[in-house]
């Protein structure tokens, strides 16, 4: 019995100097609107480097476009040049937020010196135009942050400020996760 399911590998189509190169810790967007059906790819790394000589991220942003019979095609957005653009990242979050926007946070702008970003962009696909995200709140410190390095113990904050006398905390993997859970414990 076949499976409903199998993987099939993509022939691209196009102008190979106008495609994607290969690369990492980019995030991938699908939208479908009037106005473009695909998804958006934006940042990561490619293996361009820095003045430094150093690993850089980049800002591109390209659509792909799934035909029949496997065929894709990538397309380079051109925006507006009075446009705004996020600066350059890797590791970052992309998220649809409607049918026209997809929203994306945070990620590494350099890794030496190691600078992380926390800048929210929209862009806007009824216009191919980015808009910067002005927070009420700067973020301050560790203090509500939704998502920490996945080493050690992870606590919830809420349940420490609550008062409550149990910390709800996860085990991960790892001698640090462990020897911390051993020194609660008190057996050192």
């Amino acid at each position: 019995m076949p499976f409903p399911y199998a993987w099939v590998k993509l022939n691209q189509s196009g102008d190979a100097e106008r495609t994607v190169t290969p690369r990492a810790g980019h995030t991938l967007t699908p939208i479908r609107n009037a106005y473009v059906e695909g998804f958006f790819l934006f940042g990561g790394m490619d293996g361009r480097r820095n003045d430094q000589g150093n690993p850089a991220p980049n800002s591109d942003l390209f659509v792909l476009k799934l035909g029949a019979r496997g065929e894709c095609k990538w397309s380079p957005i051109e925006l507006d040049a009075a446009s705004q653009v996020p600066p350059a990242r890797t590791l970052h979050s992309a998220l649809a937020t409607s049918a026209d926007e997809i929203f994306i946070w945070g990620g590494i702008h350099s890794a030496m010196p190691f600078q992380t970003l926390q800048d929210g962009w929209i862009l806007d696909t009824s216009c191919m135009e980015w808009k910067k995200v002005h927070f009420k709140a700067a973020p301050t410190g560790n203090r509500g942050s939704a998502s920490r390095r996945m080493s050690g113990l992870i606590q919830d904050r809420s349940a420490e400020e609550a008062g409550r006398k149990k910390s709800s905390s996860l085990k991960l993997r790892g001698s640090k996760a462990r020897a911390s859970m051993s020194d609660r414990r008190g057996g050192g």
